[in-house]
């Protein structure tokens, strides 16, 4: 049984990406193309649109300094991708049943990246789940605006774990083996 202040970082950086969902979710029901599309060109390191300081005056004050700032705005700009495409489902499942081991490099990338690069790598994966239709906010929230390396660490872990646990599921359904291959320079 974990704590209460084990359960409390996750709770609430869980609470931060709701309402960011919801916030962009409300434009997308609202028909605000244009607040959207603003969204969607939003640039993380100098985000500077009127709609996403209307987002964060409304729903994320606790972003105060540059770095959560720019934190903020990638993951806005993820969740404007395709608000109708948004699910609470695993990043790692769903980017194993959309894709199969075929993005297993990409995957990597984002498990790998460091502070100047996960945003970019987020951002990629983001852009082809949602064009397959599904876009899981939940754990691009729990990468992007994870308050220290510890929680960073649990989200790629949990990432990983359902990637690598889908793909092999995956592989015993269709009845695949995973012996490997036999390379006749080496045999």
């Amino acid at each position: 049984m974990t704590s209460p202040e084990a359960a409390q970082p996750k709770a609430f950086s869980g609470g931060r990406v709701k309402a960011l969902v919801d916030a962009v979710r409300a434009l997308a029901r609202a028909e605000r193309r244009g607040d959207l599309a603003s969204l969607r060109r939003l640039d993380p390191a100098h985000p500077f649109a009127p709609a996403f300081f209307a987002l964060l005056s409304a729903h994320a004050r606790w972003a105060q300094d540059d770095e959560e700032v720019r934190r903020c705005a990638c993951l806005v700009q993820i969740l404007a991708i395709r608000p109708e495409a948004l699910t609470e489902r695993s990043l790692g499942k769903a980017l194993a049943e959309t894709f199969g081991g075929t993005i297993e490099t990409r995957v990597q990338k984002l498990l790998c990246a460091g502070d100047d690069a996960l945003p970019d790598q987020a951002r990629l994966l983001a852009r082809r789940l949602a064009g397959a239709g599904v876009l899981p906010y939940r754990d691009f929230g729990a990468l992007l605006l994870a308050p220290d390396e510890a929680a960073l660490e649990r989200a790629r872990l949990a990432i990983a774990m359902d990637y690598w646990r889908a793909l092999d599921r995956s592989d015993r359904d269709t009845g695949s083996s995973s012996a490997p291959i036999s390379d006749p320079e080496i045999d």
